[in-house]
């Protein structure tokens, strides 16, 4: 199959999620009514919540500037916005392209190799990973019937009412595996043969850049910093979640515990691979914020207009930044 056609397959299959989570999200809800609670917004903290949403990218361009110092490389702070702000435009075109398109920015504006860059991706999302996880004991034990309830209802359950669906995923996962172990034997019996292509070389200085890049965690000289940087980063999420509240009568009497989980199921939601967490997102949120006694609705009303400013900033800063990256004359 060509290439291009597979990947026009691929984002149609991934843009039908999103569009189908999106159906059921909002299965039940009168949209007349939602326009209506959304005209309502102090779009006051709505902007003010943006802010925080903006600061949250600077903060991750300045952790990955520390990723990038152990391997030599010292982009601009402001090559690195623009590289991530593409990113998430991209993100909203091709599900988990992202990662892979900030790199490319970076090699276009301050030739560092793709390889490299990529391996302190790696590292970087590592951290995104262990940071939600440490959010998750935490509302654990601050709170932890709420918490453990809402995985119990809305994750374990459904999971275990269709376990046929869960042991075909089981099937594809275990031939996965067997793919891999066959493709590994066989590299083993021809290696010798292998040793001298052109692609293997390839191959093998690509993946050497990327453990390059993903070692750079270990010779980094101001680790304290780093950690520091990634909990201001999630501090900034956690800010963006919190004054989006109050531009609702509804959710304007929810108090900082209900904002960490509210930010908490969101990240989770957003693990899903649709373009921007459309469907995902606002499932989630809707369903959550019910346990604190608000109706879908009302739900729905903060989920919506989140995620669409959000979106609508990301896409704006992107686009921007696509302008600039490929009007500036590049270094030589």
């Amino acid at each position: 199959m060509h290439p291009k056609i597979k990947q026009a397959l691929q984002l149609i299959v991934f843009l039908f999620i999103g569009v189908a989570l999106l159906y059921f999200a909002f299965r039940g809800i009168d949209l007349n009514e939602l326009m209506v609670h959304l005209k309502k917004a102090d779009f006051t903290w709505v902007a003010l919540a943006l802010v925080f949403g903006v600061l949250g990218l600077v903060v991750r361009a300045a952790r990955w500037k520390m990723l990038m110092e152990p391997i030599d490389a010292h982009p601009k702070l402001i090559n690195i916005l623009h590289a991530i702000n593409v990113g998430y435009l991209a993100n909203f075109v091709f599900p988990r392209i992202g990662e892979i398109t900030r790199c490319g920015i970076l090699n276009r504006t301050d030739h560092l190799p793709v390889d490299k860059a990529f391996g302190t991706v790696i590292v970087e999302r590592l951290f995104d990973v262990l940071m939600v996880f440490g959010l998750l004991a935490l509302m654990l034990a601050l709170n932890f019937n709420l918490i453990s309830g809402f995985l119990v209802t809305y994750i374990f359950e459904p999971i275990s009412r269709n376990l046929p669906e869960t042991a075909g995923a089981l099937w594809v996962a275990g031939g996965i595996v067997g793919v891999a172990t066959v493709l590994y034997l066989l590299f083993r019996m021809f290696r010798k043969q292998l040793a001298g292509s052109a692609v293997w070389l390839k191959i093998k200085g690509w993946l050497k850049g990327i453990l390059n890049g993903i070692q750079s965690v270990r010779r980094m000289k101001r680790f304290g910093l780093f950690l520091a940087l990634n909990v201001l980063l999630f501090a900034c999420y956690f800010m963006q979640t919190y004054f989006m509240f109050f531009a609702f009568e509804s959710t304007s009497s929810l108090g900082l515990l209900d904002g960490l989980f509210v930010l908490v199921i969101t990240t989770l939601a957003m693990i899903v691979p649709v373009q921007g967490g459309i469907g995902a997102y606002h499932g989630t949120v809707s369903i959550g914020l019910t346990l604190f006694g608000l109706t879908r609705m009302d739900g729905m009303v903060y989920a919506t207009m989140s995620h669409t400013t959000t979106s609508l900033l990301f896409i704006l800063l992107g686009a921007i930044s696509l302008i600039f990256v490929f009007a500036k004359k590049q270094p030589l």
